[in-house]
């Protein structure tokens, strides 16, 4: 009886499925690989896009800006002009009667608020005479009127103050003051209050009403 040995025979199969199977691992892997860096590229142009089109973006917004100035700023030198303009409305539609001239003299001596004025004609006014500018900031209680009087459009005021530069203020807005012309600083006399031990100023002022 004839014996054959095929253990050779399967040990050589057994390592050519090893080795089939260890190929089919490595090109998988490569696969993988292949695939992962493909896909990592992918997303570094996508995000890469993305960037570029965002900085296009901000250099648009920026360049809009450049063109049309801070639109907070353009909007309240808007509503300041036509505040002026309603104003100014105001007095022509109302020369009738001193109503509006009396509502004049409160704002130009209430915080926060001012005489009625063309902003170009008192720009101009600036550029001739850069003193002739009222304060903004100027503490309106520090004057105060004692009286007021009118006769064909005439007025005389009686009032008083901490000191002449409020005194001088107080002229500068009337002068600006669009219902207000010819306004003239008559005197000014120290006086002294003895039971306050304040000192201030009182002071005459002719002018014309314009309504």
């Amino acid at each position: 009886m004839i014996k054959i040995n095929l253990l050779p025979v399967k040990a050589a199969k057994r390592r050519e499925q090893g080795q089939k199977q260890l190929l089919f691992g490595v090109i998988a892997l490569s696969a993988t690989l292949v695939g992962i860096i493909v896909f990592h590229g992918t997303q570094v142009a996508r995000i890469n896009a993305l960037r570029e089109h965002n900085q296009g973006l901000s250099r648009d917004i920026a360049k809009l800006k450049a063109e049309i100035g801070d639109y907070e700023v353009i909007k309240a030198q808007r509503d300041e002009l036509i505040r002026q303009r309603d104003a100014i409305k105001r007095l022509q539609a109302n020369r009738a009667g001193p109503t509006f001239m009396m509502r004049e003299l409160s704002d130009i001596l209430t915080p926060g608020k001012g005489p009625t004025f063309n902003k170009e004609q008192y720009e101009e006014t600036i550029k001739r005479d850069p003193t002739g500018g009222f304060n903004p900031n100027w503490d309106t209680r520090r004057a105060w009127l004692v009286s007021y009087s009118e006769s064909s459009h005439n007025v005389k005021i009686k009032g008083a103050a901490k000191s002449d530069e409020d005194v001088a203020e107080f002229l500068k807005r009337l002068k600006v003051s669009a219902f207000f012309s010819d306004v003239y600083w008559q005197q000014t006399q120290p006086e002294v209050d003895s039971k306050l031990s304040v000192s201030y100023v009182t002071f005459d002022v002719t002018c014309r009403v314009n309504y």
